[in-house]
């Protein structure tokens, strides 16, 4: 008797990520995904939402695997498709091609996309944490890596509309972000106590320690020790951001006074006036947010 197939899964392709370098890099992952014997179907996005739509039809239609090919952003979507509190959660994959990466770094992923393609074949599935956001009016999300409110949030509506790869558009992004810097009165809970209450830059909730293209943000967190870690960025100018903001890469911000970092299972986040929200790169809905750990809830394929 001949070995059983493997489950057939579905692999979501944004074409888009990378600055359009993953419809290149796809033609050659698909013929090698096929070599090393995986049965699968596979979809391209056509827009902001279409992985999360496309992963929730394969999660409703029993797939035992899903696969993410693109950046952060798109693993995060696929991500809020197929894990859902009211049914079986499929495995998720990725085949990382966008600029930053950081679910490869946070989670132990292949960097190298044909790499990532084998694990898929060869690789185990692991439980590892995500991050539940939650804003008022019932709207909800998943966080795989990092969710951030503020500074970081205005950059990443700059560096969204930016072309290019790698880091650059990122940092350049940062730059342009410095002129309209301002701080604004907020107040965070974690865990049902106070953990700030004065300016702040921003606040980033981390599932794991890096986040926008290499920034060592949470050089504590683990994506496996059922907490988030909460890292606030207080009254920091313009200059002392620009000056401080190189540490972050090496994770030695945490040595300036006006930064407190903490381990949590909860945190909400309540500024005086909105702040802009994203969450793994992703641009979301403004503040208030509250975040929650949910311990083991993303089997992960690596």
């Amino acid at each position: 008797m001949g070995a059983m197939p493997r489950p057939l899964c579905l692999v979501i392709v944004n074409p888009a990520a990378g600055g359009g370098r993953t419809e290149r890099l796809w033609r050659d992952l698909r013929d090698d995904l096929r070599r090393l014997g995986l049965v699968f179907e596979w979809a391209p996005t056509t827009g902001p939402g279409s992985a999360t739509d496309l992963a929730r039809a394969a999660a409703d239609r029993g797939l035992g695997l899903v696969v993410a090919v693109g950046g952060d952003g798109t693993l995060n979507e696929v991500v809020n498709g197929a894990v859902a509190d009211d049914r079986p959660r499929p495995s998720v994959g990725a085949i990382l091609t966008g600029r930053g990466r950081d679910a490869a770094r946070n989670f132990g992923l292949a960097a190298d996309p044909r790499a990532a393609a084998r694990r898929l074949v060869e690789g185990a599935d692991v439980s590892v944490d995500l991050v539940r956001a939650e804003w008022p009016g019932g709207v909800q999300r998943w966080v795989v890596s990092a969710a951030g409110a503020g500074f970081d949030a205005a950059v990443a509506v700059r560096a969204a509309s930016r072309r290019g790869r790698g880091t650059l558009p990122y940092l350049l992004s940062i730059v342009a972000t410095l002129s309209a810097h301002a701080t604004v009165a907020a107040e965070i809970d974690a865990d049902g106590e106070r953990a700030w209450s004065g300016r702040l830059s921003a606040a980033v909730v981390a599932n794991g320690a890096h986040y926008g293209g290499g920034m060592k943000i949470a050089p504590a967190a683990d994506p496996s020790d059922g907490r988030l870690d909460l890292v606030v960025l207080g009254d920091l100018g313009r200059l002392e951001l620009l000056r401080w903001l190189p540490t972050v890469y090496r994770g030695r911000h945490l040595a300036n006074p006006k930064v407190r970092a903490r381990a949590a299972r909860r945190v909400t986040i309540r500024p005086a006036s909105p702040l802009p929200v994203h969450v793994d790169g992703e641009i979301a809905p403004a503040t208030p947010v509250t975040f929650t750990v949910r311990p083991g809830a993303l089997r992960l394929r690596r």
